[in-house]
């Protein structure tokens, strides 16, 4: 399967979010607010823009993630992240 290449941001972000996943026993990781926010810190070229560079991402074939209700209502459930070459 080829994939759209990725910036910078977009990689580093891709391969936090797999540390993350792998973190969880590739078990459903919920991205609330906080979540997104150390994001943002890690990647600053993303602040503002993780959920547009989440949705990228899956659009690209790097991740999958679904839309499910969190405690700060609507939030992106990340169910899988595809391994890194």
């Amino acid at each position: 399967m080829e994939r759209e290449p990725l910036s910078p941001e977009t990689e580093s972000l891709w391969l936090r979010l797999w540390e993350i996943w792998q973190d969880n026993d590739e078990e459903d990781v919920v991205l609330d607010s906080a979540k997104l926010g150390d994001l943002e810190q890690e990647i600053p070229a993303l602040e503002g823009r993780v959920k547009t560079a989440l949705a990228y991402l899956q659009r690209a074939r790097y991740v999958q993630y679904r839309s499910g209700v969190g405690e700060d209502g609507i939030e992106p459930i990340l169910f899988d992240v595809y391994e890194p070459r």
